[in-house]
């Protein structure tokens, strides 16, 4: 695609330049370079040179002398009186090209030009006014030409408007050009000219070297003298003494020479006499308009287009930019070029060739970048999405090509929004923390387990609102550790250890590279692998074998010591002794096994919850304790209140719980002491509360902390002189601890050593009205 696009930007550079030179001689193109003439040439306003003198045939010479044309013999009386002031030359505008009616007339006038510089216009004869078929110069006749210090063309060549804006220096039949009459007198050395006129076989007519003149005002502006006033010697010598002299037919003559021109405003008409002088004004003062021709016009023209077209390869973002730079550029210099370099460079075709190379760059550049988009569109379309493909909309049939590629993009567009919404989802909704940072270990994203595990105490919300987008991960992972960044490693590799939160929680970083396109910045996938259960578990274990290797060995040590010592001689220790001892260890061994496997239970997710009154399920543990508290001569007073207590529990794990806090408060009451149970409700918690208090020996602050401890599972201390029930030792307040965290419960106690204890179960109390409501 990119040679195609370099082959058609060449065809533009090639082709459009040529074409807009052409179309600039066109009369489109020419009429508006035309109008911005018109506007500029009017802003070039100059003085009218003093040294011009207008001696015109006007409405009161005609009257006065008689009607034309005069005789010759007049014009050799003017031109005799005007030889006293010495003029620097005289403009006779008359055609002299036929013989007068006296000859005497002639050879008069013919002598009288010997005696001053008088320049002679050539006559313009049309085709059909020419014998040989062809329009050319007619000269003076020959005694006219041979005593005129120079004769010229005074040709005015008007616009294909009908506009007289140019004369050219140099006009005429092919081969034999003739110069303009006021290039000759405005010389600084009077040209003389005479043998222009020449044979030739040339065909066609040919102008050559234009130029334009300002006009220094509109008719009337050079100091103009009636013919008879000068012949009459009415004239002050100032006005004639050492002036260029045009001698001619002006305005109110009514011989109709008036053409119109432009530069003065309105546009209006002005004597070819008039016009004459501007033209020697502006000849003498070097600053006659120059008009762009050849290989000037053709650079003019090309250059502009050439450069905006490598500025569109260059940056074709600012394309836009580079045209209207380029245009108001060449514009200006449009301007400046005119009015202080006097050189007409047309500006309409350049500026509009600039226009249609940036419009066809766009459009090409518009072309390439549909079809780009088609193919890749396609491309992304064709990408299996697996399971997160969305289901196909229902699009109705595109009526083109533009309009089939639009759709093409929306489907592609939605095809992306999707699946990104379904990957973003399941990112979300993944139970493992994960992180997706970039190679400095910023984060970018993360999922709401992240979230809960790196930054707890903001709650995760939704996928928009990520309280983590933006932190470093080395940096939240070097403040749980508490220690300062310093790794002179890759982070995904220094922090591969494990890490415990303030919360309790254990995690490890798991870090996989991704890797994208080779542009693209690297990131990575980041893993928090939640060890807290496995490392619970761990310690557990570790509690269990050290009560295994220690709580259910100190029994069967016992016995085996027993045994030794009754076979020992003078032992003292009878059968019955040894009998009760055996059984008494034998049965410590089975309540700590029944322990083990309450605890097990309690620990485990298998619990049957359903909707209870917390007084019945008190009543039940007291009934299961009654017959150990009539051993051990313990009264049980419950306290339950009026009111109902409806708490959703599994009643057999919860009265297991009551139970073994009943059994302790029994095991350390002295004989004929009270156990006091109470149900009562907290108002302002909505929580049921379960209170156990016994008048026992107390227990010490240290020890009372050690046995609330969840995480260290208890084992009570029981005297061995005493019976005590099956479930009376071993585990029993761990699985307390259990029972209640699994009801979402808390547990409390308080103790004193000689003042009893007060153990305390708070449980959520069961709304009926809320859950026909959620029903």
């Amino acid at each position: 695609m990119k040679h195609r696009f370099l082959i058609e930007w060449a065809l533009i550079a090639l082709l459009l330049p040529p074409i807009m030179v052409w179309l600039g001689q066109q009369p489109g193109l020419a009429q508006a370079d035309l109008a911005i003439y018109d506007k500029l040439i009017s802003l070039d306003v100059h003085e009218p040179s003093p040294d011009i003198l207008l001696i015109g045939i006007d409405e009161r010479s005609l009257s006065e002398l008689g009607p034309w044309p005069w005789p010759r013999s007049v014009h050799a009386q003017l031109l005799e009186r005007l030889s006293a002031y010495t003029p620097r030359a005289v403009l006779l505008d008359l055609f002299l090209d036929k013989p007068g009616h006296q000859s005497e007339a002639d050879q008069e006038l013919a002598a009288a030009m010997l005696k001053l510089p008088v320049f002679l216009p050539l006559r313009y004869a049309e085709t059909g006014d020419n014998p040989s078929g062809t329009a050319s110069f007619v000269p003076p006749l020959a005694q006219f030409a041979r005593n005129a210090k120079g004769l010229g063309h005074a040709k005015l060549t008007p616009d294909a408007d009908g506009v007289a804006r140019r004369l050219f220096r140099r006009e005429g039949v092919a081969g034999n050009l003739q110069p303009y009459a006021g290039e000759l007198m405005a010389s600084p050395h009077l040209v003389s000219a005479h043998t222009m006129l020449e044979a030739s076989d040339a065909a066609g007519w040919q102008r050559r070297e234009p130029f334009g003149f300002a006009l220094a005002g509109a008719s009337r502006t050079y100091r103009t003298v009636p013919y008879v006033s000068v012949l009459r010697g009415e004239v002050p010598a100032e006005f004639l003494q050492g002036k260029t002299l045009l001698i001619g037919a002006v305005s109110d003559s009514g011989l109709g020479d008036d053409v119109p021109v432009a530069g003065v405003g309105p546009q209006m008409r002005m004597p070819g006499l008039e016009l004459h002088a501007n033209a020697i004004d502006v000849l003498q003062q070097g600053r006659a308009i120059v008009f762009a021709e050849g290989r000037l016009l053709f650079a003019w023209t090309v250059f502009p287009i050439w450069l905006v077209l490598l500025l569109f390869l260059h940056s074709a973002r600012h394309a836009l930019s580079c045209a209207c730079g380029a245009a108001l550029g060449w514009l200006a210099l449009c301007v400046f070029s005119m009015l202080w370099g006097h050189c007409w460079l047309p500006p309409a075709a350049p500026i509009l060739g600039v226009a249609i190379a940036y419009f066809l760059w766009s459009w090409r550049q518009l072309n390439s970048l549909l079809l780009f988009f088609g193919n890749r569109v396609s491309t992304l379309n064709a990408i299996p999405a697996g399971a997160f493909e969305p289901a196909p909309a229902n699009v109705p049939a595109a009526l083109h090509t533009v309009e089939n590629q639009t759709q093409a993009l929306d489907r592609a567009i939605d095809r992306l929004s999707q699946m990104q919404a379904l990957l973003s989802e399941g990112l979300w909704q993944m139970p493992v923390a994960v992180l997706i940072c970039q190679d400095d270990g910023g984060i970018s994203q993360s999922n709401a387990a992240a979230q809960l595990l790196l930054a707890p105490a903001q709650l995760p919300s939704d996928v928009a609102h990520d309280p983590l987008r933006g932190h470093s991960l080395p940096s939240l992972l070097h403040q749980i550790a508490g220690s300062n960044p310093q790794q002179t490693v890759h982070w995904s590799q220094a922090f591969a250890g494990e890490y415990t939160t303030s919360q309790g929680k254990v995690f490890r970083l798991r870090t996989v590279r991704l890797d994208g396109s080779n542009a693209a910045p690297r990131a990575w996938l980041a893993v928090l692998q939640d060890l807290t259960i496995e490392r619970l578990t761990q310690r557990k274990r570790e509690q269990w074998l050290s009560f295994v290797s220690h709580d259910l060995r100190s029994p069967q040590v016992s016995i085996l010591s027993l045994l030794n010592l009754y076979e020992q001689p003078g032992s003292g220790i009878d059968v019955s002794r040894l009998v009760h001892d055996i059984r008494r260890e034998a049965q410590r061994t089975l309540g700590l096994a029944e322990g083990f496997m309450d605890l097990a239970e309690a620990e485990s997710g298998d619990y049957r919850f359903t909707e209870a009154q917390a007084g019945a399920i008190m009543l039940d543990a007291i009934d299961q304790a009654w017959p150990y508290a009539k051993v051990r001569g313990i009264s049980l007073v419950p306290t339950l209140g009026d009111d109902d207590c409806p708490i959703r529990v599994d009643p057999g794990m919860l009265t297991r719980a009551l139970l073994n806090l009943l059994n302790n408060a029994i095991r350390h009451s002295s004989v004929g002491g009270t156990v006091n149970l109470c149900v009562n409700i907290a108002a302002d918690t909505a929580e049921v509360v379960l209170t156990v208090s016994d008048e026992g020996e107390g227990i010490s602050a240290s020890r009372l902390a050690q046995l609330m401890s969840s995480s260290n599972p208890a084992r009570e201390a029981a005297r061995e002189d005493v019976p005590q029930p099956a479930r009376s030792r071993g585990l029993g307040l761990s699985v307390v601890h259990a029972v209640v965290k699994r009801h979402h419960g808390w547990l409390d106690a308080h103790s004193a050593p000689g003042a009893g204890a007060t153990f305390l179960i708070g449980l959520p109390l069961y709304d009926y009205n809320s859950q026909k409501q959620t029903d």
